[in-house]
């Protein structure tokens, strides 16, 4: 018998020869794209598979706060101690210093954002998104006094803890007017809401502003300065307002919208925007009034 060791270097000069008779053979550039393109397909329908995959198993650990946190647990095991010495005992270690700070609501609103995302790199548009992702920003705002300042929902999407366990960087990261961070709603509504509202003209954005003024000025009404109060009654809310006037003339409430333009303005006329606010009251009245010009004959 040859000796084993002798097979490599035989198996080595197979493979060069079939690889050089391979390189002198002519090139068909049309069927090595279409060969590309197909190998290109197989990868990306792969890719799509195993986010559907991953969308189940995060949509399962988001069902209820218990399920959120056994999942959180299981990513910081495998991520963070599994392979490594005193395994077992790193990991009750652990749970005796952190879990208790960890809150399991967190956890779980971000893992139904993660899924909400996934959804939207697998390929959803944005009116098929839209519904799931304002529920979401409804539901979440109403809950963070509740969940309080978790670092969870702070981090981005594509780099915490379960992106890193799932490898989700590649899907999650490259998402076009998508906000990263579960708990920024406003960076929600930002990026994605309201573009979306404004080009539907959904009235629900006028909500949305009458619900943010509403919010700011409990928060500025609670403070204990006074010239907080008076800053943000003289500064702040004119600026929502004047935001909200701008929607009401994008959803097709022109009138309204102008009429409330002028009001700010008049009201405010020491505004730092005042200038701004007019110049552009100005531009919108003379598109108005050269809508309402009878054409000539």
């Amino acid at each position: 018998m040859r000796p084993r060791p002798l097979l490599i270097p035989a198996i080595s000069l197979f493979l060069s020869a079939s690889l050089l008779a391979q390189s002198n053979q002519p090139v068909d550039p049309q069927a090595m794209l279409q060969a590309l393109q197909d190998i290109k397909q197989k990868q990306s329908d792969s890719a799509k598979s195993q986010l559907v995959n991953t969308i189940r198993d995060f949509s399962g650990a988001a069902a209820s706060d218990g399920a959120a946190l056994d999942f959180y647990i299981q990513a910081v095991d495998t991520t963070e101690f599994v392979g490594r010495p005193r395994e077992v005992t790193s990991l009750i270690e652990w749970k005796k210093k952190e879990l208790p700070r960890i809150n399991g609501t967190a956890v779980r609103t971000c893992l139904r954002y993660m899924v909400i995302s996934m959804q939207r790199a697998a390929g959803a548009t944005d009116a098929q998104i839209f519904p799931s992702v304002i529920a979401y920003a409804q539901d979440t705002e109403a809950l963070l006094p509740v969940m309080g300042d978790q670092p969870i929902l702070q981090e981005g999407i594509a780099d915490n803890i379960f992106s890193k366990w799932y490898n989700l960087n590649g899907q999650l990261a490259g998402l076009q007017n998508w906000e990263a961070s579960p708990g920024n709603i406003d960076g929600i509504y930002e990026t994605f809401l309201l573009p979306y509202m404004r080009q539907t003209k959904d009235p629900r954005i006028i909500n949305y502003w009458d619900d943010k003024i509403a919010n700011e000025t409990a928060r500025a009404s609670s403070s204990a300065a006074a010239f907080n109060t008076d800053r943000f009654n003289l500064t702040r809310r004119p600026q929502l307002l004047w935001e909200r006037a701008r929607d009401m003339i994008v959803i097709g409430n022109r009138d309204a919208g102008l009429n409330e333009m002028f009001t700010i303005v008049k009201t405010f006329p020491t505004h730092p925007d005042a200038g701004k606010w007019i110049d552009e009251l100005k531009g919108l009245l003379r598109a108005a009034a050269a809508s309402k010009t009878p054409a000539r004959q």
